[in-house]
């Protein structure tokens, strides 16, 4: 058995078959089988993975995002870097000058669905931290620099919105948003902001926002929904 990680097809599991005379593909739940024949020469994959993509795509069950070495998730405050360690025998991390490193037994395969888990829940760990301590003094600071008020801020996990405000002026964050760029993460605190104000998006509100954002609201703000985080869908998939 060989096992990989395709970064559109997720993970592939290759199984030689002493009866196969051709190479199948078949989802099994959270991956794809590929049975080959006995004498299949794993040299050949990745071309037979381009040949067998479009058809392998179709297959009706969904697509799970999966996290391997090569990758490296970049957020606002630090970037994710996993790394092999010889001389331990379960996953840890250290949290060092913006590098959040995930330290991985040798021996340990990163695809087994407990280790992706791990790391998962490793990195969420470490973005509620941070958004708890970047978020409510970025929205302090804006507050006092444009003269509007607020009375908590709380963080959650959202998979769904960057933020919201409530009527008295709680304001929610995601601790993904610090995914995003600083000025996408400043244009969502300035809009929560401004709902302070107006609890709709009426037109009174997105010129309020313009003037919050020195006219460049619109343009953010289809930045920011167009904007897709590295790493994104592998953390906010449950």
């Amino acid at each position: 058995m060989y096992e990989l990680i395709d970064k559109e097809l997720g993970r592939i599991v290759v199984t030689p078959h002493k009866r196969a005379k051709r190479i199948i593909a078949r989802r099994m739940g959270e991956y794809i089988r590929l049975t080959v024949p006995e004498r299949f020469n794993m040299k050949n994959i990745a071309s037979v993975l381009l040949e067998l993509k479009p058809g392998i795509m179709k297959l009706t069950q969904p697509f799970t995002a999966y996290i391997t070495e090569e990758d490296v998730i970049s957020t606002f405050t630090f970037d994710v870097h996993i790394l092999r360690d010889p001389f331990i025998d379960r996953i840890s991390l250290s949290l060092k000058n913006g590098k959040l490193q995930i330290f991985l037994p040798e021996a340990s395969a990163i695809s087994q669905p407990g280790n992706q888990k791990k790391i998962k829940e490793a990195i969420i760990n470490v973005l509620r931290m941070e958004a708890k301590r970047v978020l409510p003094a970025k929205t302090a600071f804006f507050a006092q620099k444009v003269g509007l008020s607020y009375n908590q801020i709380k963080i959650n996990s959202s998979r769904s919105r960057w933020g919201s405000c409530s009527a008295k002026k709680n304001i929610n964050f995601s601790l993904f948003l610090l995914l995003l760029p600083e000025r996408l993460i400043d244009y969502v605190v300035l809009h929560e902001l401004a709902h302070t104000i107006e609890m709709n998006h009426s037109v009174r509100f997105w010129q309020l926002l313009e003037r919050l954002c020195d006219g460049k609201a619109n343009m953010l703000r289809k930045e920011v929904k167009d904007y897709s985080p590295n790493g994104y869908h592998f953390l906010i998939q449950k």
